[in-house]
C-alpha cells in the first residue's frame, strides 16, 4: 500500500513568498508608470503654462516700447525698469528688457553692407584690442559672411572643411551671436569674453552711447581710454542728447566728435531690445527671450510699431 505525503512545508512558503514578490514587482511598476505618466502630464502643462506667461511678458515689453515718448534711449528710460518676481498661479514670474542698440552689431561687417564698411572694420579690431582678443578674428568673422568674393570663400572653407567634423562658411549674415563659436579662433574663453559686447541685428544699425558699455564706447576713438569711457558711461546713466554732447563733459574728445563719421556709427536712439523673461513653476526655472523690434514713428497708427523678429528659450 503507498502512503500519501504531503509536500514540505518549506517548498510551499517558498512558492507563496514568490507570489507575494512578483504581484509586489508588478504593482510596482503599475505605480511607477503611473507616476511617471502624472509627470509628463504636469511637465507638459507647466511648459505650456510658462509659454502662455511668456507670451504675456513679450506682449507688455511691446506695450512699454510703444508708449515709450522715445526721445532719447537710456538706462533710465521705461523700458529700462525691470520687473520684479510677481507671484502668478503654480509659481512667479519676473522680466528684465536691454538695449542691443549699445552693442557691436556683427552684421554691420557684412562685406555686402554699404556703409564705411573700413569705418566699422576699425572700431571691431578696436573693441577686440579693448578685450586682449586677436583682431584677426575681424577679419574671419567677416569672411564668415562672405558670399561674394570667391578667394575669402574658399580660403575660409579649406579651414572649416578640414575640422573633425567639416562644416562651410555661413556666406549670409549671423542670425544669433552663438555662431561666433564656429569661426576660427574663437574658443570657449574668447567667446564668454566678447559675447556681452556684440549683438546680432540687421545691418545697419548704430551704436547707442547712453546705453554702450566701457569697452564699446571705447571704440569711438583709438584716444578713448578706459578711464574716459567710464566718465562717459556714468555709472550707467548716461543721457546725452546726442553723441556730440559728450564733448561737453569731455573737451579732449570736440575734435573727434566732429568727425561725420561719429554721426553715421553712433546715436542716441535703439531699435532693438533684448526682452527676457523668468518664470518659475512648481520651482522649475523656465527663461524666454524675445528680440524685439521698435519701429521708428513711436505708435502703430503713426507708422511705427513694435514687431517680435526672434524667440528662444534658455540662457545666453
Amino acid at each position: 500500500m503507498k502512503l500519501y505525503t504531503s509536500p514540505p512545508r518549506g517548498v510551499a512558503l517558498i512558492i507563496a513568498l514568490l507570489v507575494v514578490a512578483l504581484a509586489t514587482v508588478l504593482i510596482a511598476g503599475l505605480l511607477d508608470r503611473g507616476e511617471l505618466a502624472m509627470a509628463r502630464t504636469r511637465n507638459q502643462s507647466r511648459e505650456t503654462q510658462a509659454q502662455s506667461y511668456a507670451l504675456g511678458l513679450e506682449a507688455y515689453a511691446a506695450k512699454v516700447l510703444m508708449q515709450d515718448p522715445n526721445t532719447i534711449d537710456s538706462a533710465d528710460s521705461p523700458w529700462a525698469v525691470p520687473l520684479p518676481p510677481t507671484p502668478v498661479p503654480g509659481g512667479t514670474i519676473a522680466a528684465t528688457m536691454s538695449d542691443l542698440g549699445g552693442r557691436f552689431n556683427l552684421n554691420n561687417l557684412d562685406p555686402k553692407y554699404d556703409t564705411p564698411q573700413q569705418a566699422w572694420q576699425h572700431k571691431f579690431e578696436r573693441l577686440l584690442d579693448v578685450l586682449k582678443l586677436d583682431r584677426k578674428l575681424a577679419k574671419d568673422v567677416a569672411a564668415w559672411m562672405d558670399a561674394t568674393t570667391p578667394s575669402a570663400t574658399v580660403a575660409s572653407d579649406g579651414f572649416y572643411l578640414g575640422q573633425p567634423v567639416p562644416y562651410r562658411a555661413a556666406g549670409r549674415p549671423f542670425v544669433h551671436v552663438s555662431e561666433l563659436r564656429l569661426i576660427r579662433g574663437v574658443n570657449g574663453d574668447v567667446y564668454a569674453a566678447l559675447a556681452p559686447y556684440v549683438a546680432a541685428l540687421p545691418a545697419g544699425t548704430k551704436i547707442n552711447v547712453n546705453t554702450a558699455s566701457v569697452p564699446v564706447l571705447m571704440t569711438l576713438d583709438d584716444t578713448v581710454t578706459a578711464e574716459i569711457a567710464q566718465a562717459i558711461w556714468q555709472q550707467g546713466h548716461a543721457r546725452y542728447q546726442q553723441p556730440q554732447d559728450i564733448g561737453k563733459e569731455q573737451p579732449q574728445l570736440v575734435q573727434v566728435l566732429r568727425n561725420p563719421q561719429v554721426a553715421l556709427l553712433y546715436d542716441v536712439h535703439s531699435a532693438y531690445f533684448l526682452a527676457r523673461g523668468e518664470i518659475t513653476l512648481d520651482s522649475v526655472p523656465f527663461e524666454y527671450a524675445s528680440l524685439i523690434e521698435r519701429r521708428i514713428g513711436g505708435n502703430a497708427g503713426a507708422g511705427g510699431g513694435v514687431r517680435v523678429l526672434q524667440r528662444s528659450r534658455g540662457s545666453d
